[in-house]
């Protein structure tokens, strides 16, 4: 058996849970994923996407008894989970833990076969390169699907994804800042809208201001703390996804997720 605790945003769970359900698969283990709802993503499974319909696959939502026995130990939890962790499983790996050995080129599969295992992540951390198909396994809820069709229904015969990530990711604001992307806008054909995916209000401004109605966006303030937020975030997710191309920045898991989702070519605006 795999414990399976996704971290992170949304595109880092994602990911994560692909590899964890990957290497299960490797090792024909059944998977108990417990979707921890926090300041990052506040919103259950079910509320973004239809269920997993995988053999020996379980997701399910943390309960009152998860928070104190299986959570990622830390210091609002008091760390009681690893109490209970090192003496339930064979072998842990916390979401630290599983990163450092992931850029050791750790052997997962390996180290989980024939053992019951818990482990945390926020990276897909079975192999460096992610599978086609990784992200295949999700398919959002209809009403959402819905929004996704509408919107799409404006998109421009060419239309560019941008994705400028700003507010909590500190590389992406130094090594992708918002002129770049402009500067790389402005070589796209007068025909080409650009669909806009950001959390910065004031980017949403200064672009409208030089593209004009090129500029396909949400009305809406990003959030991510509540389910209203959380449903704005896949969406604009999965219409990065469906443009011919995306513009994204430095350090950030969803635009690569995005790219991943759509088999979208993936441009990187970065300092040089």
């Amino acid at each position: 058996m795999i414990t399976f605790i996704p971290a992170g945003g949304l595109g880092n769970r994602m990911k994560s849970m692909a590899a964890a359900i990957k290497m299960a698969q490797a090792t024909q283990a059944n998977i108990d994923i417990i979707w921890f709802q926090d300041w990052g993503l506040g919103c259950r499974f079910d509320q973004l996407f239809l269920p997993l319909e995988l053999p020996k696959v379980q997701l399910r939502e943390a309960t009152f008894i998860d928070k104190l026995t299986r959570d990622i130990p830390r210091k609002h939890n008091f760390f009681l989970p690893k109490l209970f962790e090192s003496i339930h499983y064979d072998a842990c790996l916390d979401r630290i833990a599983t990163s450092k050995a992931f850029y050791k080129e750790f052997d997962f599969i390996q180290w989980s076969k024939g053992r019951n295992v818990w482990l945390a992540s926020d990276v897909y951390f079975i192999s460096k390169e992610i599978p086609d198909d990784s992200f295949d396994i999700y398919h959002p809820i209809p009403k959402l699907q819905e929004r996704i069709d509408q919107a799409k229904s404006r998109f421009a015969p060419r239309t560019v994804g941008v994705h400028v990530r700003r507010t909590d990711n500190t590389r992406s604001i130094q090594n992708s800042p918002t002129h770049l992307f402009i500067e790389r806008m402005k070589q796209e054909p007068n025909t080409t809208a650009f669909y806009l995916a950001t959390d910065a209000e004031e980017v949403k401004t200064e672009m409208r201001e030089i593209f004009g109605d090129r500029i396909i966006t949400s009305p809406n303030k990003a959030m991510r703390g509540n389910l209203e937020g959380m449903e704005d975030a896949l969406v604009e997710m999965y219409l990065l996804a469906t443009t011919q191309q995306i513009l994204g920045s430095s350090c950030s898991t969803y635009s690569m997720t995005a790219a991943a989702i759509g088999r979208t070519p993936l441009e990187m605006i970065e300092k040089k």
